[in-house]
């Protein structure tokens, strides 16, 4: 029996199962994949694919594609949503870092998939590398991405998804599922003013932000905030104090990932996240600003912060933080 776990029915009731009619794979092949500079055609779906990051490895997942993956990699010490906990548990984890080339060649894989650009690399293994090995591969969009990204991009690498492993109806379920949880919110926020925030994603002599050009910007608009610093058409960049203290932001989204210094962390919601809320409250540039002074902070590992289908887990997180009061009605 097929799954797409993390849909509504599978959510709400928590033992409603999809029949496999309704999912069965579908034809669509060859299929044409163009992603990033690269263009790649697929005669038929994958059988061993590999993720890079852990918004990729839960794509795949939600996807119902467990059955696919030859093994995933780039988790650290974070932990995968719990929705799709049971099917993780059945696929392989070759490393709690980017899998390597020798690792990838071990595994067999056919298709290697990175949530984030530092899954390809030079210092690791470029697409081209992979693809001479005979490893087809795919980028999630926001890596390349030089405008805005939101739900409508993150439904264009979804349908892109679904479609190289021929399970288009799937895609759309998935994408409906967002849909639906998104006009929710949206009505309990109906005319709500929005709440300044800044994105910190660490730095403690100079900090760094997350930009206008990121999904996580995107999904802090959709649940009632306005990234302080998203008229900047990045991704990621420094700041300074000074202009933090100006810009005066009501809440605090603490971003964070399970690596430091390219080494996994052993506790990331404690060494990385509760310690980034730890420099700002004792910095005294921005001590007053009401986001630090009043402790309006909210934490969100990479996991739900870079672009997959735990981005509308982050909307309804941040919604019930910066308004508690529209999101209980």
């Amino acid at each position: 029996m097929s799954r797409l776990i993390g849909l509504r029915g599978l959510a709400v009731a928590g033992f409603v199962l999809v029949s496999a009619p309704a999912f069965a794979d579908e034809a669509g092949f060859p299929y044409t994949d163009e992603n990033c500079g690269y263009t790649t055609t697929y005669e038929a779906p994958p059988a061993r694919a590999v993720t890079l990051s852990n918004n990729a490895t839960e794509m795949m997942l939600a996807l119902g594609l467990e059955d696919r993956m030859a093994g995933t990699s780039y988790m650290a010490n974070l932990k995968i949503s719990p929705q799709y906990e049971a099917a993780y548990n059945t696929v392989p984890v070759l490393s709690p870092l980017v899998a390597t080339t020798e690792q990838l060649i071990e595994a067999e894989a056919d298709f290697v998939y990175a949530g984030y650009p530092d899954g390809f690399s030079e210092s690791r293994h470029t697409r081209d590398q992979l693809h001479d090995l005979g490893m087809k591969t795919r980028l999630n969009t926001e890596g390349c991405n030089l405008g805005k990204f939101g739900f409508e991009e993150l439904y264009a690498e979804i349908r892109s998804m679904s479609a190289i492993f021929g399970v288009r109806e799937r895609g759309e379920a998935l994408i409906a599922d967002i849909e639906e949880r998104l006009s929710e919110v949206e009505a309990k926020l109906d005319g709500v003013e929005a709440m300044p925030v800044f994105i910190f994603n660490g730095g403690e002599s100079a900090p760094r932000a997350v930009l206008g050009n990121t999904m996580l910007s995107h999904v802090v608009e959709r649940a009632g905030g306005a990234n302080i610093f998203g008229d900047v058409a990045n991704r990621y960049g420094q700041v300074s104090w000074e202009q933090i203290a100006e810009r005066a932001p009501e809440y605090i989204v603490v971003y964070y990932s399970g690596t430091a210094g390219g080494q996994v962390v052993g506790d990331p919601a404690g060494e990385l996240g509760q310690a980034r809320i730890e420099i700002l409250k004792a910095n005294p540039t921005v001590e007053n600003v009401p986001g630090i002074a009043g402790e309006k902070f909210v934490t969100i590992d990479s996991v739900w912060g870079q672009p997959g289908p735990s981005s509308i887990d982050a909307v309804e997180k941040l919604a019930r933080a910066f308004h508690p009061d529209r999101m209980e009605k």
